[in-house]
């Protein structure tokens, strides 16, 4: 007569708190998800390579228009820009558009927020934070010369999926 195996119940594992993710693979996450928002927009976009990359997304729409997306991704309230101490004069080659990506936080289960601003909101925004939203774009980026420019989630949170912005702007007929 054979035996009956004696099973034991499993106990069902609860969900691990979140972790905290490197800054390599956080970025990397960031920008796949990012492209992942636009292609479901109808945007082609793709994460650019390069171990001196200058540009995180490119996008571009139907009409072959392109917008270069920059994406700063964070677990914190806060997001790093360093975009003054970047982008020191109006006339420096800048991306179209940022998109700040905030993976769940200490939220369970994390919920994934992302805010769309184009440069020149981006850099209202980061000016604002500064305190020095009066002085000229040159003025404030001499202020900031030690530390790195960052913003938290509450200067943005008008911005959130705004997305038409970037789906808008790759539309547009090229000139």
């Amino acid at each position: 007569m054979k035996r009956r195996r004696k099973t034991t119940k499993r106990a069902v594992p609860k969900t691990a708190p979140p972790t905290k993710i490197s800054k390599y693979h956080l970025s990397l996450a960031g920008e796949y998800r990012v492209c992942s928002e636009l292609l479901k927009r109808s945007v082609y976009a793709t994460v650019t390579f390069g171990n001196m990359k200058g540009v995180d997304v490119v996008a571009v729409g139907q009409n072959r228009r392109a917008a270069i997306v920059e994406v700063k991704s964070s677990q914190q309230k806060n997001f790093v820009t360093g975009f003054y101490q970047k982008y020191k004069t109006e006339e420096i080659e800048h991306p179209t558009f940022w998109v700040l990506y905030s993976c769940g936080g200490k939220q369970d289960p994390p919920v994934d927020r992302f805010f769309v601003l184009t440069h020149e909101e981006m850099a209202e925004v980061q000016a604002t934070t500064n305190k020095c939203e009066h002085l000229s774009y040159e003025q404030r980026a001499q202020r900031v010369k030690k530390g790195v420019d960052n913003v938290k989630i509450e200067h943005v949170v008008h911005y959130e999926d705004a997305w038409n912005k970037i789906v808008q702007y790759c539309s547009e007929e090229l000139e």
